[in-house]
């Protein structure tokens, strides 16, 4: 149909005017681009050059630290804090002065102020912490005065915050916080970290810093010629790191601490009659586990220190109090580092060897006269604790009767010559994962010790009397004596391989990472790393199931009556709720003997696997087995009673 003339105009008109809206569109594209490339470049090119722009770190929290049953362990709050830019103060006219102006209203002497200004570590665009936890008075002064003071930077930082009366708890599982070693700084230097960054140096705070660690911020300033502030340029938010939740129980955490505490200087009432002093006690640590799945439910070790004096940096005077040998080492987690000779807590291994390999059965028939003068012991003999007479090979276990495993050592040693027979108690020993590390998920973990014959010869190079493998080194290892060692952690994986029948775990403390927000990201699951009956394992040998409850079956008789702990545990329902376990007392050359004891319950139905260890404690049944009590009088709700006091191996 035709377009009358009217119709064309007005399509014309219209066309007319997107053309022109479209011009207009792209002329304000083009004026906005040139004003931002040009004009504001210039600008801000101007700013970089003339260092008017100022880039300020904002430091992200950490993760949080939950127990299993997500109550806070370890939180963050914001504390009000001063910082110094190095480059801005190295402008100042008369530094010493100025340090002194700000140090009065800090509670600082200016010489304080510039050594932290003048150390190795400083570098010159990253503010220096002054001072954490600034009266809000001062802070606020400051911040309100910026003009005045250019070269100061107030700042909240956030720092760790332990609950109210538990900054100790778990302190050795937690770990604290530091500034990065040049180690680390090589190793994570790919990861963005840079000197001066704050870290895990102990604990899981350390073995799970990618975890915690959040995602740093900054701060973008225009500042004037003399590094005043004028106006926020931008800001990269600073994102907060993952949370971190554990195995541990927390009430269950406090109860062993508590019960490790008291049980310690009970030990230092009892009287060493060899020595004619009492008991030192010094130390100890002590352990639960859950057999089936590896979960650490508690950890502690003895002497311990406060977490909350590593909250933005701890003093010199207290970090050389916690590293003074005299106040024995208070940084040390003994449960994973303390390395002791195990005593008749490792008879447990002995017997199983002796069973596996048709040395004896359980009702063999043994003599206990006090004395052991076999062969070369005729000239140096050994004795027992207790003189037991006729005794069978399980009441052996059950009244941890010496002589009859020195008996066992010296066949042991007799045997060396049959093939594959050098070495074979300490290949049961390997067997249920004992010299070697367990893998938990915390730094530093010591590996213990099982000494053969070769390791004797190389570790005595210097030495050729010592270099010889004698009877005696095989008669002391059947006992827990001599050169072997155990961790505890590595003796409560011992007991769950013997509660689990067979299998044990890589023991954990980490159970599931979350986000900030809550959600889960990971759950850490168990991990067999074992299984003393499986006859295909690398070491060729195993222990049968029936042989193996011959030694379940002998350890539910030490808390009965005639066996080590039975004082220990006279009163507790064992009726209701039977526990199965193993006295030690560890001699050590120029100490006092180490007390231990090692458990698991209900014997029928292994939930909880708990071992206590007390350095120069005296003995396993008369110290350590009342703590191991009352930690599973915690756990089942049992009344707290009252141990006999008799002394037992």
């Amino acid at each position: 149909m035709p377009v009358n003339p009217q119709q064309k105009g007005a399509m014309v008109h219209r066309h007319t005017l997107y053309v022109m809206l479209i011009g207009v569109m792209v002329a304000v594209l083009v004026v906005r681009l040139w004003f931002l490339q040009v004009v504001q470049g210039d600008r801000y090119r101007s700013l970089a050059e003339g260092n008017r722009v100022r880039e300020v770190p904002l430091e992200a929290s950490r993760g949080k630290i939950l127990d299993r049953n997500y109550q806070m362990l370890v939180g963050n709050r914001w504390a009000l804090s001063i910082f110094v830019l190095p480059t801005e103060f190295e402008k100042l006219e008369d530094k010493e002065a100025e340090a002194a102006r700000l140090g009065a209203m800090l509670g600082m002497s200016g010489e304080e102020i510039m050594k932290k200004l003048q150390g190795g570590d400083v570098q010159p665009h990253k503010p220096v912490l002054i001072k954490k936890d600034v009266d809000p008075e001062v802070y606020f002064f400051i911040q309100e005065r910026q003009a005045d003071f250019p070269w100061v930077f107030p700042e909240k930082m956030p720092v760790r915050e332990y609950p109210e009366g538990d900054e100790s708890l778990a302190a050795h599982v937690l770990g604290y916080l530091g500034e990065i070693s040049e180690e680390q700084l090589e190793a994570l230097k790919d990861k963005g970290y840079k000197a001066g960054d704050i870290v895990g140096t102990s604990g899981v705070e350390a073995y799970y810093e990618d975890v915690l660690r959040g995602v740093d911020g900054k701060l973008i300033l225009e500042v004037d010629a003399r590094g005043r502030p004028l106006q926020e340029l931008g800001r990269e938010e600073r994102n907060p790191g993952k949370t971190l939740v554990l195995t541990l129980d927390k009430e269950l955490q406090r109860a062993v601490e508590e019960s490790l505490r008291q049980g310690m200087s009970l030990a230092r009432t009892y009287l060493d009659r060899e020595r004619g002093k009492n008991y030192v006690a010094p130390a100890g640590a002590a352990v639960v586990l859950d057999p089936r799945t590896g979960e650490i439910l508690a950890m502690a070790s003895e002497p311990t220190f406060n977490l909350e004096d590593f909250v933005g940096g701890i003093d010199e005077a207290e970090w050389e109090r916690l590293n003074d040998p005299r106040n024995n080492y208070p940084l040390n987690n003994r449960a994973i580092v303390g390395q002791y000779p195990p005593g008749s807590t490792f008879k447990v291994v002995t017997a199983m060897a002796a069973l596996q390999e048709g040395m004896v059965s359980a009702f063999s028939p043994f003599f206990c006269g006090h004395v052991f003068n076999r062969g070369e012991f005729a000239q140096y003999p050994k004795t027992c604790w207790g003189t037991h007479g006729s005794i069978s090979f399980m009441n052996a276990i059950i009244q941890s009767c010496d002589v009859v495993f020195y008996e066992l050592g010296y066949a042991f040693y007799e045997n060396r010559n049959r093939e594959g027979w050098v070495t074979r108690l300490q290949d049961y020993a390997m067997l249920a994962g004992l010299g070697k590390p367990t893998g938990v998920d915390l730094p530093n973990e010591f590996e213990g010790r099982v000494p053969t014959p070769q390791w004797k010869w190389e570790f005595n190079q210097g030495n050729p009397d010592y270099q010889r493998w004698y009877p005696g080194d095989t008669v002391n290892m059947a006992v827990g004596q001599g050169d072997i060692l155990v961790t505890p952690l590595q003796l409560a994986n011992l007991y769950a391989a013997i509660a689990n029948r067979g299998p044990y775990f890589r023991p954990h403390v980490g159970k599931e990472i979350l986000t900030y927000l809550g959600e889960t990201v990971e759950t850490i699951q168990p991990r067999q790393i074992g299984d003393i009956t499986d006859p295909n394992n690398d070491l060729g040998i195993h222990v049968d199931k029936d042989k193996l409850e011959v030694v379940r079956s002998a350890l539910t008789g030490v808390v009965a009556r005639g066996g080590t702990a039975a004082g220990a545990f006279a009163g507790f329902p064992i009726q209701s709720i039977p526990v199965a376990g193993k006295t030690g007392t560890a001699e050590v050359q120029g100490k006092q003997p180490c007390a231990w004891f090692a458990c698991y319950a209900p014997a029928n139905d292994p939930r909880y696997v708990v071992v206590v260890m007390v350095e120069e404690g005296g003995h396993g049944g008369l110290v350590a087995a009342p703590i191991a009590r009352h930690i599973l009088e915690h756990i089942f709700g049992v009344p707290q009673g009252k141990p006999e006091v008799t002394v037992t191996e």
